[in-house]
């Protein structure tokens, strides 16, 4: 990745000496990790594993113009923090009208996108940002520090602003002891205490403007700094995006060569795939997967951020014991979850980490599907049962099938288990609030930045978490982590000790990469190109031939 903080992130390849002088030893690993590499449903593996689409050509040269046609499911969520929670719902406003200061654009160290200084102090217990010259916002007015500290504060303080929500980036923000705003362009700000993963904060913050986010809160207007302008909602039915002509990168970008970007809503899949197949639209995010695979080669698989898995209450009576939860762990057959309910998108794992991490360990990347070891573990444990463990999920037809191969798995190996459907509403409430009594299968992100962002901001990883899991030893490597450089021998230690409890003590059981195809239409070009934080496409680069 381009590395020096003090040259605006272009085409040129800075060095990385700017971006961390005054920063210590211990320090510059945390820089250049990024840190390295979003909790749940905390809906984004760079590059994908989607196969090579021949709307990239590389001979023809981006044109102008031009309507992107796109479609979504679920209507927007507007009232619960946008854009400061990351919500499956928002797919192209999470991507699209808003920004944030840096980027891990294409590896794990930050780059410059609206920021021209982003400097450490020493130790990292502090750090100061100046804006870039001459930023506007959508209708026009100016970037300044108190827009950009705006978001910070109402993390913090969600009440106070009339939002009713859970942020995943509330521990990051409540780390921020100190706003000083020093001129109208910059910021210092002081931390609880030295924070080596503190750049994977502000990667994540969007910043919006202040003065207009009542606005935002009812869908009326999005003030950002993105490449497309958000026009107009009409709930249920259409949203519109043009292109943002002053947006600050053109110049070296070169984009955005689309007009803009119409979105349409469908009542479910099967609609928006139908008017895809008709060539009424571009392109789907969530396509159904059988159609995905009709079009294999019009199809991307974008950044692997996490994963779908299945959480296990530590505290229920039948899965206290760690060798009942390995034998679950080990009773799940992942390559029959990626063949059958992927359509053999993705690819198999049993961890959370992305082939960019330095927790990443290749030996993990097998199916450790052994349901004989399961039954063995099981009559080493005395297993026994009064009654099925309660096993969660939402009603929608994904999460369906998924637990019903799962509850055949664990039947296979003497495992009973009751399905519980919830809508996915009530199933997030129930997830929030810590009330699943047994079992549930959901999905997590942000692992593909530093793994102590990942236990600190994902909720199964959080202290306290959904499971009731209080290793004395997971608790020692978090704490280990909180001192050590990312990309160090030491932490790549601590590493192995979690990916080593990751199986032998688990409290999630992982299913599948937490990412799916994305479909285009034969027109689009550019498309399959996306940054690793935000994991979003890089649709400035998306032209229509």
């Amino acid at each position: 990745m381009k590395n020096d903080m003090s040259i605006i992130q272009g085409k040129r390849t800075p060095s990385r000496r700017d971006f961390i002088r005054g920063a210590s030893v211990a320090g510059i690993g945390a820089a250049a990790a990024g840190l390295v590499g979003c909790g749940d449903d905390d809906d984004a593996e760079n590059g994908g594993d989607g196969s090579a689409s021949p709307t990239t050509a590389a001979t023809q040269a981006p044109k102008q113009g031009g309507v992107l046609r796109g479609a979504q499911t679920a209507d927007l969520n507007m009232s619960t923090g946008y854009p400061f929670v990351a919500l499956a719902e928002n797919p192209f406003i999470n991507a699209l009208p808003i920004e944030p200061i840096i980027q891990y654009t294409d590896s794990l160290t930050p780059t410059l996108n609206l920021a021209e200084r982003f400097e450490f102090n020493a130790d990292r217990s502090s750090l100061v940002v100046k804006l870039k010259p001459g930023l506007t916002f959508h209708n026009g007015a100016p970037v300044t520090a108190d827009d950009f500290v705006f978001g910070i504060n109402l993390i913090q303080k969600p009440a106070d602003f009339g939002i009713k929500g859970t942020f995943q980036l509330s521990a990051f923000a409540n780390a921020v002891k100190e706003s000083k705003v020093l001129s109208a362009t910059e910021v210092q700000f002081t931390f609880d205490k030295p924070r080596v993963n503190m750049a994977d904060f502000f990667a994540q913050l969007p910043v919006v403007h202040k003065a207009s986010y009542e606005e935002t809160k009812t869908g009326k207007a999005i003030n950002g700094t993105g490449p497309f302008v958000f026009k107009k909602w009409t709930p249920g039915q259409i949203l519109t995006f043009e292109k943002n002509p002053n947006w600050h990168r053109k110049a070296d970008s070169g984009g955005p060569y689309l007009d803009g970007i119409e979105v349409r809503f469908f009542g479910d899949q099967d609609a928006m795939g139908l008017a895809y197949q008709s060539g009424e639209l571009d392109l789907l995010l969530g396509p159904p997967a059988a159609l995905a695979a009709q079009n294999r080669k019009l199809t991307h698989v974008p950044v692997k951020t996490g994963l779908e898995y299945m959480g296990m209450n530590v505290t229920h009576p039948d899965l206290v014991d760690a060798r009942v939860r390995k034998a679950i762990f080990m009773a799940v057959d992942r390559p029959r979850i990626i063949k059958e309910l992927g359509e053999d998108f993705g690819k198999v794992t049993c961890q959370p980490w992305p082939s960019t991490s330095p927790a990443f360990d290749p030996k993990l990347e097998d199916p450790l599907y052994n349901p004989a070891e399961s039954k063995k573990l099981l009559a080493q444990a005395g297993w026994k049962q009064t009654e099925p463990i309660p096993f969660d999920h939402r009603t929608t037809a994904a999460y369906v099938a998924e637990a019903s191969l799962i509850q055949q798995n664990l039947k296979d190996v003497g495992i009973e288990t009751k399905l519980i459907p919830s809508d996915p509403t009530a199933f997030l409430a129930i997830l929030r609030d810590r009330k699943f009594k047994g079992l549930w299968v959901t999905s997590h992100a942000f692992a593909h930045m530093a793994p102590l962002t990942n236990f600190q901001q994902t909720l199964p990883y959080q202290q306290p978490n959904m499971s009731y899991y209080e290793s004395p030893t997971y608790l020692d490597i978090r704490a280990q982590l909180e001192k050590l450089d990312p990309l160090s021998d030491a932490a790549k230690a601590q590493y192995k000790r979690f990916n080593e409890i990751w199986v032998e003590d688990p409290w999630l059981v992982p299913l599948q990469p937490n990412t799916g195809p994305q479909l285009v239409s034969e027109r689009v070009r550019g498309f399959g190109k996306y940054l690793v934080t935000p994991g979003i496409a890089k649709y400035w680069e998306v032209w229509l031939a």
